[in-house]
């Protein structure tokens, strides 16, 4: 009994939300590189449609769900803020599922460059894991739009970043970008010991050449994951909902959109609902 009564007095003091958002979603996926290698939907038919980028340039440019198409549509917060409380995935291919908040992207990268390329990124929004513009838990990667076609893997590309405590000269390394790695292939650049995340870029050294193709940077949070063990069954990741500051945040204007860690290179559908609360 004396347990009973804790769990009323916790409900009792839960929060109820002002407002509660679900979106669904359906992405067709294509093949991907291979097993255990990122993969981006962005380009994917379905719902929300293809994301289709600018081309802001070496610098890049901020990304927003509000004024942006290609992701997961939310209403900004009014009085309150956003909290991600649910996500339940189905595939076709298992898989580990994961949405990600873009938060700048660019373009203009010349693959067949092997010197420094100067990025100088713009800033980044007040998106990361603290709603701050410092960079913590924002990984960047190499996205490819346009597969490219370097015979063998590389494993000589470095970026220059400024992390989390805003100090500068930190380099990354991508231990191995994979050969003619086709488009949705997301490669992401393991930091330097001790850091957690990257406030800016300021260049790019592919090292080798990528031969052809189209790439381009961007820097993501991963807000959250959902494991899809058996193809065309579902999983769910679900928050402790109603509790502030625990279920994870949305800032305004977050651009999410699907990721994916596939266990097999066949195209994947993904279909699913995500449920967010204001409060």
């Amino acid at each position: 009994m004396a347990q009973i009564d804790k769990i009323a007095v916790v409900n009792e003091n839960v929060s109820a939300p002002i407002t509660a958002t679900s979106v669904n979603f359906m992405k067709v996926g294509t093949t991907t590189e291979a097993t255990g290698v990122m993969h981006s939907l962005f380009g994917a038919t379905g719902t929300p449609s293809a994301w289709t980028p600018a081309t802001p340039g070496l610098s890049g440019a901020v990304l927003s769900g509000t004024t942006d198409t290609g992701c997961l549509k939310f209403p900004n917060a009014t009085t309150g803020s956003n909290y991600l409380t649910n996500v339940l995935a189905t595939a076709t291919v298992a898989n580990t599922f994961f949405l990600a908040d873009h938060l700048w992207y660019n373009t203009g990268l010349v693959v067949t460059t092997t010197t420094a390329q100067t990025i100088n990124s713009i800033a980044f929004p007040a998106r990361d894991d603290t709603g701050t513009v410092d960079g913590k838990g924002v990984m960047v990667g190499i996205l490819v739009r346009t597969a490219t076609t370097n015979a063998s893997a590389i494993t000589n590309t470095t970026m220059s970043y400024t992390n989390q405590n805003g100090t500068s000269g930190r380099t990354a390394t991508i231990s191995s970008f994979p050969a003619t790695a086709v488009a949705g292939t997301l490669i992401f650049f393991l930091l330097q010991a001790g850091d957690s995340g990257v406030q800016s870029i300021q260049t790019v050294t592919l090292g080798t050449s990528y031969g052809g193709g189209v790439i381009s940077l961007v820097a993501v949070r991963i807000v959250a994951g959902c494991p899809v063990m058996i193809a065309n069954a579902g999983g769910q990741i679900q928050t402790a909902q109603g509790v502030p500051g625990i279920n994870v945040r949305l800032y305004d204007d977050v651009f999410l959109m699907p990721i994916y860690l596939p266990t097999v290179t066949t195209p994947n559908t993904v279909f699913g609902v995500i449920n967010v609360e204001e409060k």
